[in-house]
């Protein structure tokens, strides 16, 4: 699956920036952060495996494409390499990191088409690592503003839905 890293800062401009990779880190060990996992019940770390590493070009650890595999042994979902690229492959590794600059911070919650392999809390906001199909939506609900609206992904593209408020 294509790898994605996509940070929506409404109270930035512009908005959304989106990374054709995720920025994996090596210290203690391989792994993806998701959430703030130095807190406890805030994060985690996602691993990755001794063969996903290899495939990493020099320079900052960067995850063009990966798939995610549960661990037999642990039942921890762990990022490794795909073993055969499809080509008619819709789904997307996305890094989604939502958080706004006003301390009642943003909900993100993934509709049913969205799969969440992990979720953490960051400062006004939340961090996910999800596969994302072609079409499948996350809602974004912000308080501070009294907004709600969908983030939609198309290819290589996330687009703001605008959705009604309820109540």
């Amino acid at each position: 699956m294509q790898a994605y890293q996509v940070e929506f800062l409404p109270a930035r401009q512009p908005a959304m920036q989106i990374t054709d990779a995720i920025r994996a880190m090596t210290v203690p060990h391989p792994h993806v952060p998701v959430g703030d996992p130095a807190t406890p019940g805030k994060g985690t770390r996602i691993p990755l495996t001794s063969r996903l590493v290899a495939s990493l070009r020099d320079g900052p650890p960067l995850i063009a494409r990966a798939k995610a595999y549960r661990d037999p042994k642990t039942g921890a979902i762990v990022l490794g390499v795909e073993q055969e690229a499809s080509a008619e492959e819709a789904r997307a590794l996305v890094l989604l990191t939502a958080s706004s600059n006003f301390p009642d911070g943003l909900s993100a919650t993934p509709q049913a088409e969205v799969v969440v392999l992990a979720r953490g809390d960051i400062r006004h906001g939340q961090q996910l690592l999800l596969i994302w199909p072609d079409g499948g939506r996350i809602l974004i609900e912000d308080p501070a503003r009294d907004e709600r609206y969908a983030l939609e992904r198309s290819g290589n593209q996330f687009d703001r839905v605008e959705m009604p408020l309820v109540g």
